[in-house]
């Protein structure tokens, strides 16, 4: 309507309630700029980091994310022979809502297509199939909070011992329902250990496709062994390994992570 001859500005303005310099500025902005305001000038000196720059930054990022900004701005100069400061990066990372975070580390040895084939052969199973195995170790350090209150400016301090205590192996089997059964006991596990823990599993676990009946453990040396495997199979129990480096695929992690929350709280 506002670009139409068939009304006047003046009847323009009375039927939007507002002035005629508003429906002319208005029509001037949209016969020029497509819409009803026209475009904002920037005030002040140019942006030294273009967005072209940036994109580049941020896909350099993603393939080396542990970057200090005086190594970005190195990249910047090497690739675009601009200089830019650290505090003009820092300043573009932030208006790209990127952010400075403590790093997950991840094995380099973690190979994608094993951790594919594995979630690929585990979908074949059902949740309560599933029982999964494995060991941790734990001391009297474990019970070290990391953290604590203080003043402002002063660091917390917890006194404790720096000598290693009595070692305590956990070794439980953990199923979608909870703890099937556990061990606890000092020293290491070996396979003499886990092979006689597996016999006693054995006896809580059902037939293929019975409930408990694919137990999932990692790749340790002495969870493989023709004894574990015979074992097994003659309880007509299917056996499943993780992936190289894969303790993320093992749900029994998140146990241990609350078990040992536990102990230091308690």
């Amino acid at each position: 309507m506002i670009l139409s001859n068939s009304l006047t500005t003046a009847q323009i303005a009375d039927a939007a309630e507002c002035s005629p310099r508003s429906v002319t500025t208005i029509r001037s902005n949209l016969r020029q700029f497509g819409d009803t305001r026209a475009p904002s000038i920037r005030a002040g000196r140019p942006r030294s980091i273009t967005p072209l720059m940036l994109e580049a930054l941020c896909d350099h990022l993603l393939e080396k994310p542990g970057l200090y900004l005086d190594e970005m701005a190195l990249f910047v100069w090497d690739e675009f022979d601009i200089y830019v400061t650290a505090s003009s990066i820092r300043r573009a990372l932030i208006s790209k809502k990127w952010s400075k975070k403590t790093s997950r580390q991840k094995a380099r040895e973690r190979n994608a297509d094993l951790r594919d084939c594995f979630l690929h052969n585990l979908s074949e199973f059902r949740s309560y199939h599933l029982v999964y195995i494995d060991e941790s170790g734990c001391d009297k350090r474990i019970g070290f909070r990391r953290t604590g209150w203080s003043p402002l400016g002063i660091a917390p301090v917890q006194l404790s011992k720096f000598h290693r205590d009595q070692r305590y192996q956990i070794l439980p089997a953990y199923a979608q329902d909870g703890i099937v059964i556990s061990r606890v006991f000092r020293g290491s596990t070996d396979g003499s250990v886990f092979e006689d823990f597996v016999k006693e599993l054995l006896q809580y676990c059902g037939k293929w496709p019975e409930p408990k009946s694919v137990l999932v453990m990692d790749n340790a040396s002495f969870h493989h062994s023709d004894r574990i495997e015979k074992m097994c199979s003659d309880a007509g129990v299917k056996v499943m390994y993780l992936p190289p480096y894969s303790p993320d695929l093992n749900p029994i992690e998140e146990f241990f992570a609350e078990l040992k929350a536990f102990i230091r709280r308690h």
